[in-house]
Formats: structure tokens, sequence, C-alpha cells
């Protein structure tokens, strides 16, 4: 993960154990100075307290008198994890939400029929917005990654197009993916070819992909290269591949298809590898089988799957 990515995370975490601490008894005079240095060392640190302490006050799912009996640092343990748990819920949902969109698929896969009879399929926490009629056959991919099987072109009609802010693919009797990442829009064929032109280019580059073929499209221009012979990628199918992935990284994947947080905690768990192919419809089942041969344990509470 990089390093961009990272801090967001760290910020949320130290933020919500601040949160928890501040909730109990006052700080003393060290840890108030800290907690001080802390908030005022980084904007983001001072965003994401303030985000989380108003979560916190809103939190009346906690049943605080099922908490008291346990000793006080497991019952902060416990609380932490819960807020984390509702706030990664939160920000899934304010994630989802697209203005624009006609369909969104939240954490699953959706399968969508469009007008003209070709098929989309949104991955999790993707989004689409179309517009069809007699002069457009235009899908504006608006989040995540969707899998499209064009309808055939009639004649004189207009071509299965999919846009971004990057890039068109016009489908020439198609099967492919158009997915949004962070170094710009990936387009992938499956089956048939696929007309790619980069609107983020100033020079307006195209060309054409192949079975077999990807490419890479951003204001840098057009970057091609080959891809898996496959008919269809296996999120399409339910199906999530790994092959001695680490654990942080596979819970990663496998969290976009479930409702919760996954955690995972501890060296022994975060220097786990896994391999295998997991259903990506009940991903605490998924998991169970990756780690069956290994002494991680998975407790699940209301919003987090722990792994350690």
């Amino acid at each position: 993960m990089a390093p961009s990515a990272r801090r967001p995370r760290a910020a949320n975490e130290e933020a919500s154990r601040w949160v928890v601490r501040a909730s109990g008894q006052p700080l003393d005079a060290q840890t108030q100075a800290e907690f001080d240095a802390w908030y005022q060392a980084d904007a983001s640190h001072a965003a994401a307290y303030d985000r989380l302490a108003r979560v916190w006050r809103r939190m009346g799912e906690i049943d605080r008198g099922k908490l008291a009996s346990r000793p006080t640092r497991k019952r902060r343990a416990v609380l932490a994890l819960a807020l984390l748990a509702a706030t990664g819920m939160a920000w899934h949902m304010l994630g989802d939400f697209h203005p624009g969109a006609d369909y969104a698929s939240g954490a699953q896969v959706l399968r969508v029929v469009l007008p003209d009879g070709s098929t989309a399929v949104l991955d999790a926490h993707s989004a689409i917005a179309i517009d069809f009629g007699p002069d457009t056959r235009t899908v504006r991919l608006l989040a995540g990654q969707a899998l499209f099987n064009a309808a055939p072109r009639v004649a004189g009609g207009p071509a299965f197009t999919v846009t971004t802010a990057d890039a068109s693919a016009a489908a020439l009797g198609t099967r492919y993916s158009v997915a949004l990442g962070s170094g710009g829009t990936h387009v992938t064929v499956y089956q048939h070819r696929v007309a790619v032109q980069c609107l983020a280019c100033a020079d307006g580059q195209s060309l054409i992909l192949e079975p077999g073929q990807s490419a890479v499209v951003s204001a840098a221009g057009l970057d091609p290269s080959d891809a898996p012979k496959e008919g269809a990628p296996d999120w399409s199918q339910g199906l999530l591949a790994f092959n001695n992935a680490s654990l942080p990284d596979a819970a990663a994947q496998l969290s976009r298809y479930t409702g919760k947080h996954i955690l995972v905690l501890g060296d022994l768990a975060q220097g786990t590898h896994v391999s295998g192919t997991a259903n990506i419809a009940d991903p605490k089942r998924a998991l169970a089988l990756l780690l069956a041969q290994t002494k991680i344990r998975i407790t699940d509470l209301p919003g987090v799957l722990i792994l350690r």
C-alpha cells in the first residue's frame, strides 16, 4: 500500500484510540499534553479526531451495560473496535453515494440488463450512469469497475460505448471490462475487440485492443499490455483467486464484499500468506477456508471481523 493510502488509515485508527480514552476519566496533564501534540501535529489528525468524536457521541447502538463487567482495558478495546466498525460502515455508505448514478452495487456484485439488451456486471462499490436512445448507447462508469457484454450493433445504429473522464471504449461486438484506478482507466478485452480513445490526452490517442490485451488510459497517454486470456474476470463469477497473497491484502479485497471491516491484528496474522479461491458471497467462510491450515483465529463482532 502506498504511503498516501496508509496515512489516513493510521490517523483514523489513532484518532479512535484517543476518542475512547477521552470518553472515560479526564486525561491527566501528561496524557493531555500528548494528545494536544498529536492533534496539532497534522491537519489529518485533527480532522479524523473531530469526525470520529461526532460519531462517538451519536453511537446509541453500543450497550455499555453489557460491557460494564469487562475489565477497563478490554472494554476500551471493544469500544474502539466498535467505533472503527461504525465509522467504517459510514464511510462505505458515503463512498457508495453517487448522485448521478442509475445503478450502484453497494457491497455485492450487481448484474444489470441495459435497455438494448446489453448487460453490465458491476463489481462491489461500483456505479454507472446510462444514456440510451436512437443515436446513443453510452454507459458512464462513475466508480469501481464493471464487465460489459455488448448487444450487437444494428445497421446504422450507434456503437456501445463506455466512458470515463480518461477514456472512451467502444465495443466492436465485445465482452470487456472497464475499471477506474489510481493510475487512470483500465480497459481489458475478453472477446472480440474494443476501440479505445484517450479523452484525457491532448492529442486524442487511440488504439484497438484484441482479446487478451489491456490498456491503462490517463493524461499520460495509452499504455497497452497483455492480460490473462480468460472468458471473464474472476470477481464477475463470484470468485477471488489468491496465490501466496499476504493476509492483509486478501482481507482488504474480501472486505469489499461485506458490510464489515476486516481487521488483521498481530505479527502472526500480518505475516501470514494465503493461497486458494474464495467465494465472495460469504467472505467469513472464505477466510475460514483460506486460514484452515493456519493458527489464525476469526472473531466475528458487530460490524467487524478480527483476524489474529
